[in-house]
């Protein structure tokens, strides 16, 4: 039975919605004024990986997640740029979505942006002054968070410890520091909407309750985001939300990721200190940033450093390389000396308790690497029935964690082939090579790595084999993998880094 643990109540609680067989679930999401860095990806993935667990559990998952597509940063760059503001987050969110294709990310059932829900927004805000949640200033209107009796239940703290260090907006007029803004007045040149209280556009908090009050409804079963959110966006989207419709809770379960950290501070453009999304994908297959990711529990921040990814790297590899070889066993008839039923059943166990208990995918990640020990000492004497029932469980465990590509065959594709040129071309540089490399004539990848085959055939037969392995260990960093056989030397490609 699954369990999560919940913000709100601080407690590992088993996990009910409010309908049956059906999950409403909304994460927030990007703000695309730039590339999104290495920390955005994490949430996008572990985010990802419940709703895969929660998908093969039976539910239909309604997950949607926003993009914040008008905002000061927003403004501030579209400036800078001298282009539309719209034109400026619709280029960067496209860019996003493409690179969570490559994290092997599902789609999600909306992907709502703030300024196609204007008009709920003002509607919630008109509802909030009605109800005497709200009140006008000079610059817009803000919520009053003393009307608000439960505000700091997501936090745990009262309205005076928030008050104390908080970083909120420092406006004479307002009624209290932590008051929010649930709609600003425009300024010049800005954009900005029509309103009852003239041009403006919507505060920041107030966009993800009127997202989610009109796709998901009232009260919703998960909400996600990351642990930096919790106060004060979450706690105002709970005081604005349950203020408005009167309904508790808004949200029945609070799911809050840790903070991708470099030597252990936030990444965040603010700080400089962030790793491109969309450039790591360039130089590392999404599958084993993922691996990355999930390696430690969500609900904890994980250490982002090049060497930890050449780690991940290599044990994609190893799950890659191994399941291809099970594969392999699968299409032969070995008799069966051992059986795996209970090491099957034991492995299974081992698998679901772990993902019942908070989604643990480090534990999870384990038992896979328990299954390739084994089946790597052992592959000659399991049978094909056995093996078949094991293919089937790995199936399901790839599918859950988001491995879909693990064993399959990788092709050449056009960024391997732009490598496979570069580092031919960089061979004819080398004064020892450079007569052997003469005459060679090639017309695609194909026809490169063959010539290379050749060229580390020629090299061995002139006991130059230092410069033949160096050859054979620069192809297996670029993914070929070469395989002296009988027949002669043959070539694979599998999982790489770059």
């Amino acid at each position: 039975m699954l369990k999560i643990y919940n913000d709100l109540t601080r407690k590992l609680e088993t996990f009910t919605t409010r309908e049956p067989n059906k999950v409403y679930m909304y994460v927030c999401g990007l703000t695309p004024y730039d590339y999104a860095h290495a920390g955005h990806g994490r949430s996008a993935v572990v985010y990802d990986v419940m709703h895969r667990y929660l998908v093969y559990l039976g539910y239909e998952v309604i997950h949607i997640s926003n993009f914040t597509d008008i905002d000061d940063k927003i403004i501030s760059r579209s400036n800078e740029l001298n282009i539309n503001f719209k034109e400026l987050s619709e280029h960067y969110a496209s860019i996003y979505l493409e690179d969570l294709k490559r994290l092997n990310v599902l789609p999600l059932f909306a992907y709502p942006r703030a300024t196609e829900f204007i008009s709920e927004i003002i509607e919630m805000v008109k509802g909030l002054l009605e109800k005497g949640y709200a009140y006008e200033i000079s610059d817009g209107i803000y919520f009053d968070v003393s009307k608000f009796k439960d505000y700091g239940k997501l936090s745990h703290r009262n309205v005076e410890e928030l008050q104390v260090g908080a970083r909120v907006e420092v406006n004479p007029e307002k009624r209290n520091p932590l008051d929010f803004a649930l709609w600003k007045k425009a300024k010049e040149g800005e954009p900005s909407w029509d309103s009852p209280w003239g041009k403006g556009r919507p505060g920041w908090h107030i966009e993800c309750s009127a997202m989610t009050l009109k796709i998901l409804g009232n009260s919703f079963d998960i909400h996600g985001g990351g642990d930096d959110l919790i106060f004060p966006h979450h706690e105002n989207e709970i005081a604005q939300s349950e203020a408005f419709t009167g309904v508790e809770p808004f949200v029945r379960f609070w799911v809050h990721n840790g903070m991708l950290t470099v030597d252990k501070e936030k990444m965040s453009k603010s700080l400089k200190n962030f790793f491109n999304l969309h450039t790591l994908l360039e130089n590392y297959d999404g599958e084993i940033i993922r691996l990355f990711y999930i390696s430690v529990s969500y609900r904890k921040p994980l250490n982002f450093d090049l060497e930890s990814l050449e780690i991940a790297a290599k044990n994609y590899s190893y799950l890659h390389n191994s399941y291809l070889e099970l594969k392999n066993y699968l299409s032969k008839d070995n008799p069966s000396s051992i059986t795996l039923q209970e090491r099957i059943s034991n492995w299974k166990k081992q698998f679901f308790e772990a993902m019942d208990d908070d989604f643990n995918t480090p534990v999870a990640i384990s038992v896979l690497f328990d299954i390739f020990k084994f089946f790597n000492a052992h592959k000659d004497e399991i049978g094909k029935e056995d093996l078949q029932q094991l293919d089937n469980f790995l199936k399901d465990v790839f599918f859950i964690l988001g491995f879909d590509r693990i064993g399959e065959h990788r092709s050449i594709d056009s960024s391997l082939k732009e490598k496979l040129k570069n580092y031919f071309d960089s061979l004819k540089e080398i004064e020892e090579l450079k007569q052997l490399m003469e005459g060679y004539n090639f017309g695609d990848a194909k026809d490169i790595i063959n010539a290379l085959i050749e060229l580390r055939n020629t090299l061995r037969k002139e006991k130059k084999f230092q410069l033949a392995d160096e050859l054979r260990n620069d192809l297996k960093t670029l993914g070929i993998v070469l395989e002296d056989t009988k027949e002669g030397t043959k070539y694979r490609l599998e999982a790489t880094n770059g």
